[in-house]
């Protein structure tokens, strides 16, 4: 509203001191010539009389006045000529304090204005900020970007009129100019698909996230978002930013630009399976073996899991069960003793190996698989041994412990140890020598211990035995073979065994199975073996 008061002030003025200016010059005129004609005028004094001139009272004045008047006027005169001089410079150029695009101006035409701007696109240049951090420049020349003029300065300079200069020193003028480029797409694309961030082998795809086991525990693992781009969509972001002059651009604000993952982290789906199958495997089942003890639990059920087609773990019922009995067997590969060869600490012939026998740790796998498959269908927790079919009385000394029975069938003797001490020893007859009565060596457990029983042999057709046998003391440790008492012997020991030995079982004189009978308890090893080559008779 001030400014158009000016100028509107401004014009009024111009126009009014013109006006004065042709008026006063014309008044001027006409004074000066009436003075002349004033002084052409004769005096009328007599005839023959020189007339005395007198000058009249008042024309000094008159006359201070006109020279006055002249100098008004013509200082009039030279201020127009002074403001039209500079109307007619500011007429190719832009008045002071204009500014355009942030340009001072003042003074310039308009080719150097433009000239201004055609140097500032000059120096174009755009940075791209891709993941990572990773900064790349597209410069302006490499792209054939350049100037064009729209005539929107032209048209700035155009909307100032040249006799209204003087307000340019009393008002500042701000405008903003269009500044038209252009560039050569086929260029843009090659240089931006040259970029080490746009190259197929430089780029990651996304992973979705997905559920494993992590930590003792099902879990979630979170998305990845690699790095591949959508080069078609990179580039027509970029031409738009370039279209427009923008010196900065990151990729990540291009919308789908990147390849993005299908799954994340905070899935509804996938949180619950995690759950379901932190479930199914919750149970655990500490196993104290003679070993040691080891545990089933998560750690192990996670790999009886299958996968379907999508990556998930799901349960087949048939997997794990086949699971389930190999676990079993492998624990009873680890732990069953029974038939193993052992070293073994022997009555004065020092260590010799023995073997076979009935002796020893044995898992009960059929009855452990029904157990154990329960237990993880009831998600239990608990400490156990496994389900046995037949274990040691201890772990020291190689399983033997130091309470047991020693019989060496070659040297025909018998030891009994209690807690490391011998407490009875006696020759004894072991099986006569033929493949069918010959005592097996080997490592076994006395069964129990009986009085008063009747020893029979095989039944015959006729409904006999071949033999019964009553003795006082019985003590069974390999089958229907066993200890015993047995007065019928003339003597014990030497090579009666070899003809003339039992159908099997350690024969010994009454007074030794009486006292072993009552210092024995059931369990202890009983081992036996020939410390010589053997062979069988007839």
């Amino acid at each position: 509203m001030n400014d158009k008061r000016f100028e509107e002030g401004l014009e009024e003025q111009s126009e009014k001191a013109l006006m004065e200016s042709e008026s006063g010059i014309e008044a001027q005129k006409a004074e000066t010539q009436a003075a002349a004609e004033e002084e052409e005028k004769p005096e009328k004094n007599g005839p023959g009389q020189e007339a005395e001139i007198a000058e009249p009272p008042g024309k000094k004045h008159k006359i201070f006045k006109i020279v006055l008047l002249v100098i008004i006027l013509t200082a009039v005169a030279v201020g127009i000529g002074v403001y039209v001089g500079y109307a007619n410079y500011y007429s190719g150029r832009f008045f002071e304090g204009t500014v355009i695009n942030q340009i001072d101006c003042s003074g310039l035409t308009v080719e150097q204005v433009e000239d201004i701007l055609a140097e500032q696109v000059e120096d174009y240049s755009i940075e791209l900020t891709f993941r990572g951090d990773a900064r790349e420049t597209l410069e302006g020349e490499a792209i054939g970007y350049e100037y064009v003029s729209d005539g929107s300065v032209q048209a700035i300079k155009d909307g100032q009129k040249s006799w209204k200069w003087i307000k340019g020193y009393f008002i500042k003028s701000n405008e903003q100019a269009t500044v038209q480029t252009r560039y050569d797409e086929e260029k843009l694309q090659q240089q931006l698909y040259s970029l080490p961030e746009l190259q197929e082998g430089n780029m990651t795809p996304p992973t979705d996230a997905y559920v494993d086991y992590l930590d003792g525990r099902f879990q979630v693992v979170a998305e990845t978002y690699g790095n591949t781009l959508d080069k078609d969509l990179v580039l027509e972001a970029v031409k738009q930013a370039v279209g427009s002059s923008q010196r900065e651009l990151n990729a990540e604000e291009i919308g789908n630009a990147y390849a993005a993952p299908a799954l994340r982290q905070e899935d509804a789906g996938l949180n619950q399976q995690a759950a379901q199958l932190n479930e199914l495997v919750s149970a655990s089942i500490t196993y104290e073996l003679p070993t040691g003890s080891q545990t089933l639990d998560g750690n192990i059920m996670k790999d009886w899991l299958m996968r379907d087609e999508a990556g998930n773990y799901v349960k087949d019922e048939d997997t794990w069960n086949q699971h389930i009995a190999q676990y079993v067997a492998d624990m009873a590969a680890a732990v069953d003793t029974v038939g193993t060869d052992r070293q073994f600490q022997s009555t004065g012939l020092g260590e010799i190996t023995v073997g076979g026998g009935v002796y020893g740790w044995k898992i009960d796998q059929s009855s452990e698989i029904r157990q154990l498959t329960e237990e993880l269908a009831n998600r239990t927790v608990t400490t156990r041994e496994p389900v046995y079919k037949s274990r040691e009385v201890t772990t020291e000394n190689n399983g033997f412990g130091y309470t047991y029975v020693e019989i060496d069938l070659s040297r025909q003797h018998l030891w009994l140890y209690l807690d490391g001490k011998l407490t009875v020893e006696s020759d004894i007859v072991s099986g006569k020598m033929t493949k069918k009565r010959y005592t097996p060596a080997g490592i076994f457990r006395m069964y129990y211990k009986q009085r008063d029983k009747v020893l029979r042999g095989e039944k015959k057709a006729d409904g006999t035995y071949e033999y019964e046998t009553p003795v006082e003391f019985w003590m069974p440790f390999n089958g229907g073979i066993g200890m015993h008492d047995a007065e019928w012997n003339p003597y014990f020991g030497g090579t009666r065994y070899i003809n003339s030995g039992s159908h099997g079982c350690i024969n010994l004189p009454y007074r030794i199975a009486q006292q072993i009978y009552e210092i024995m308890n059931t369990d202890i090893p009983i081992i036996c073996y020939y410390s010589q080559p053997y062979g069988f008779i007839g």
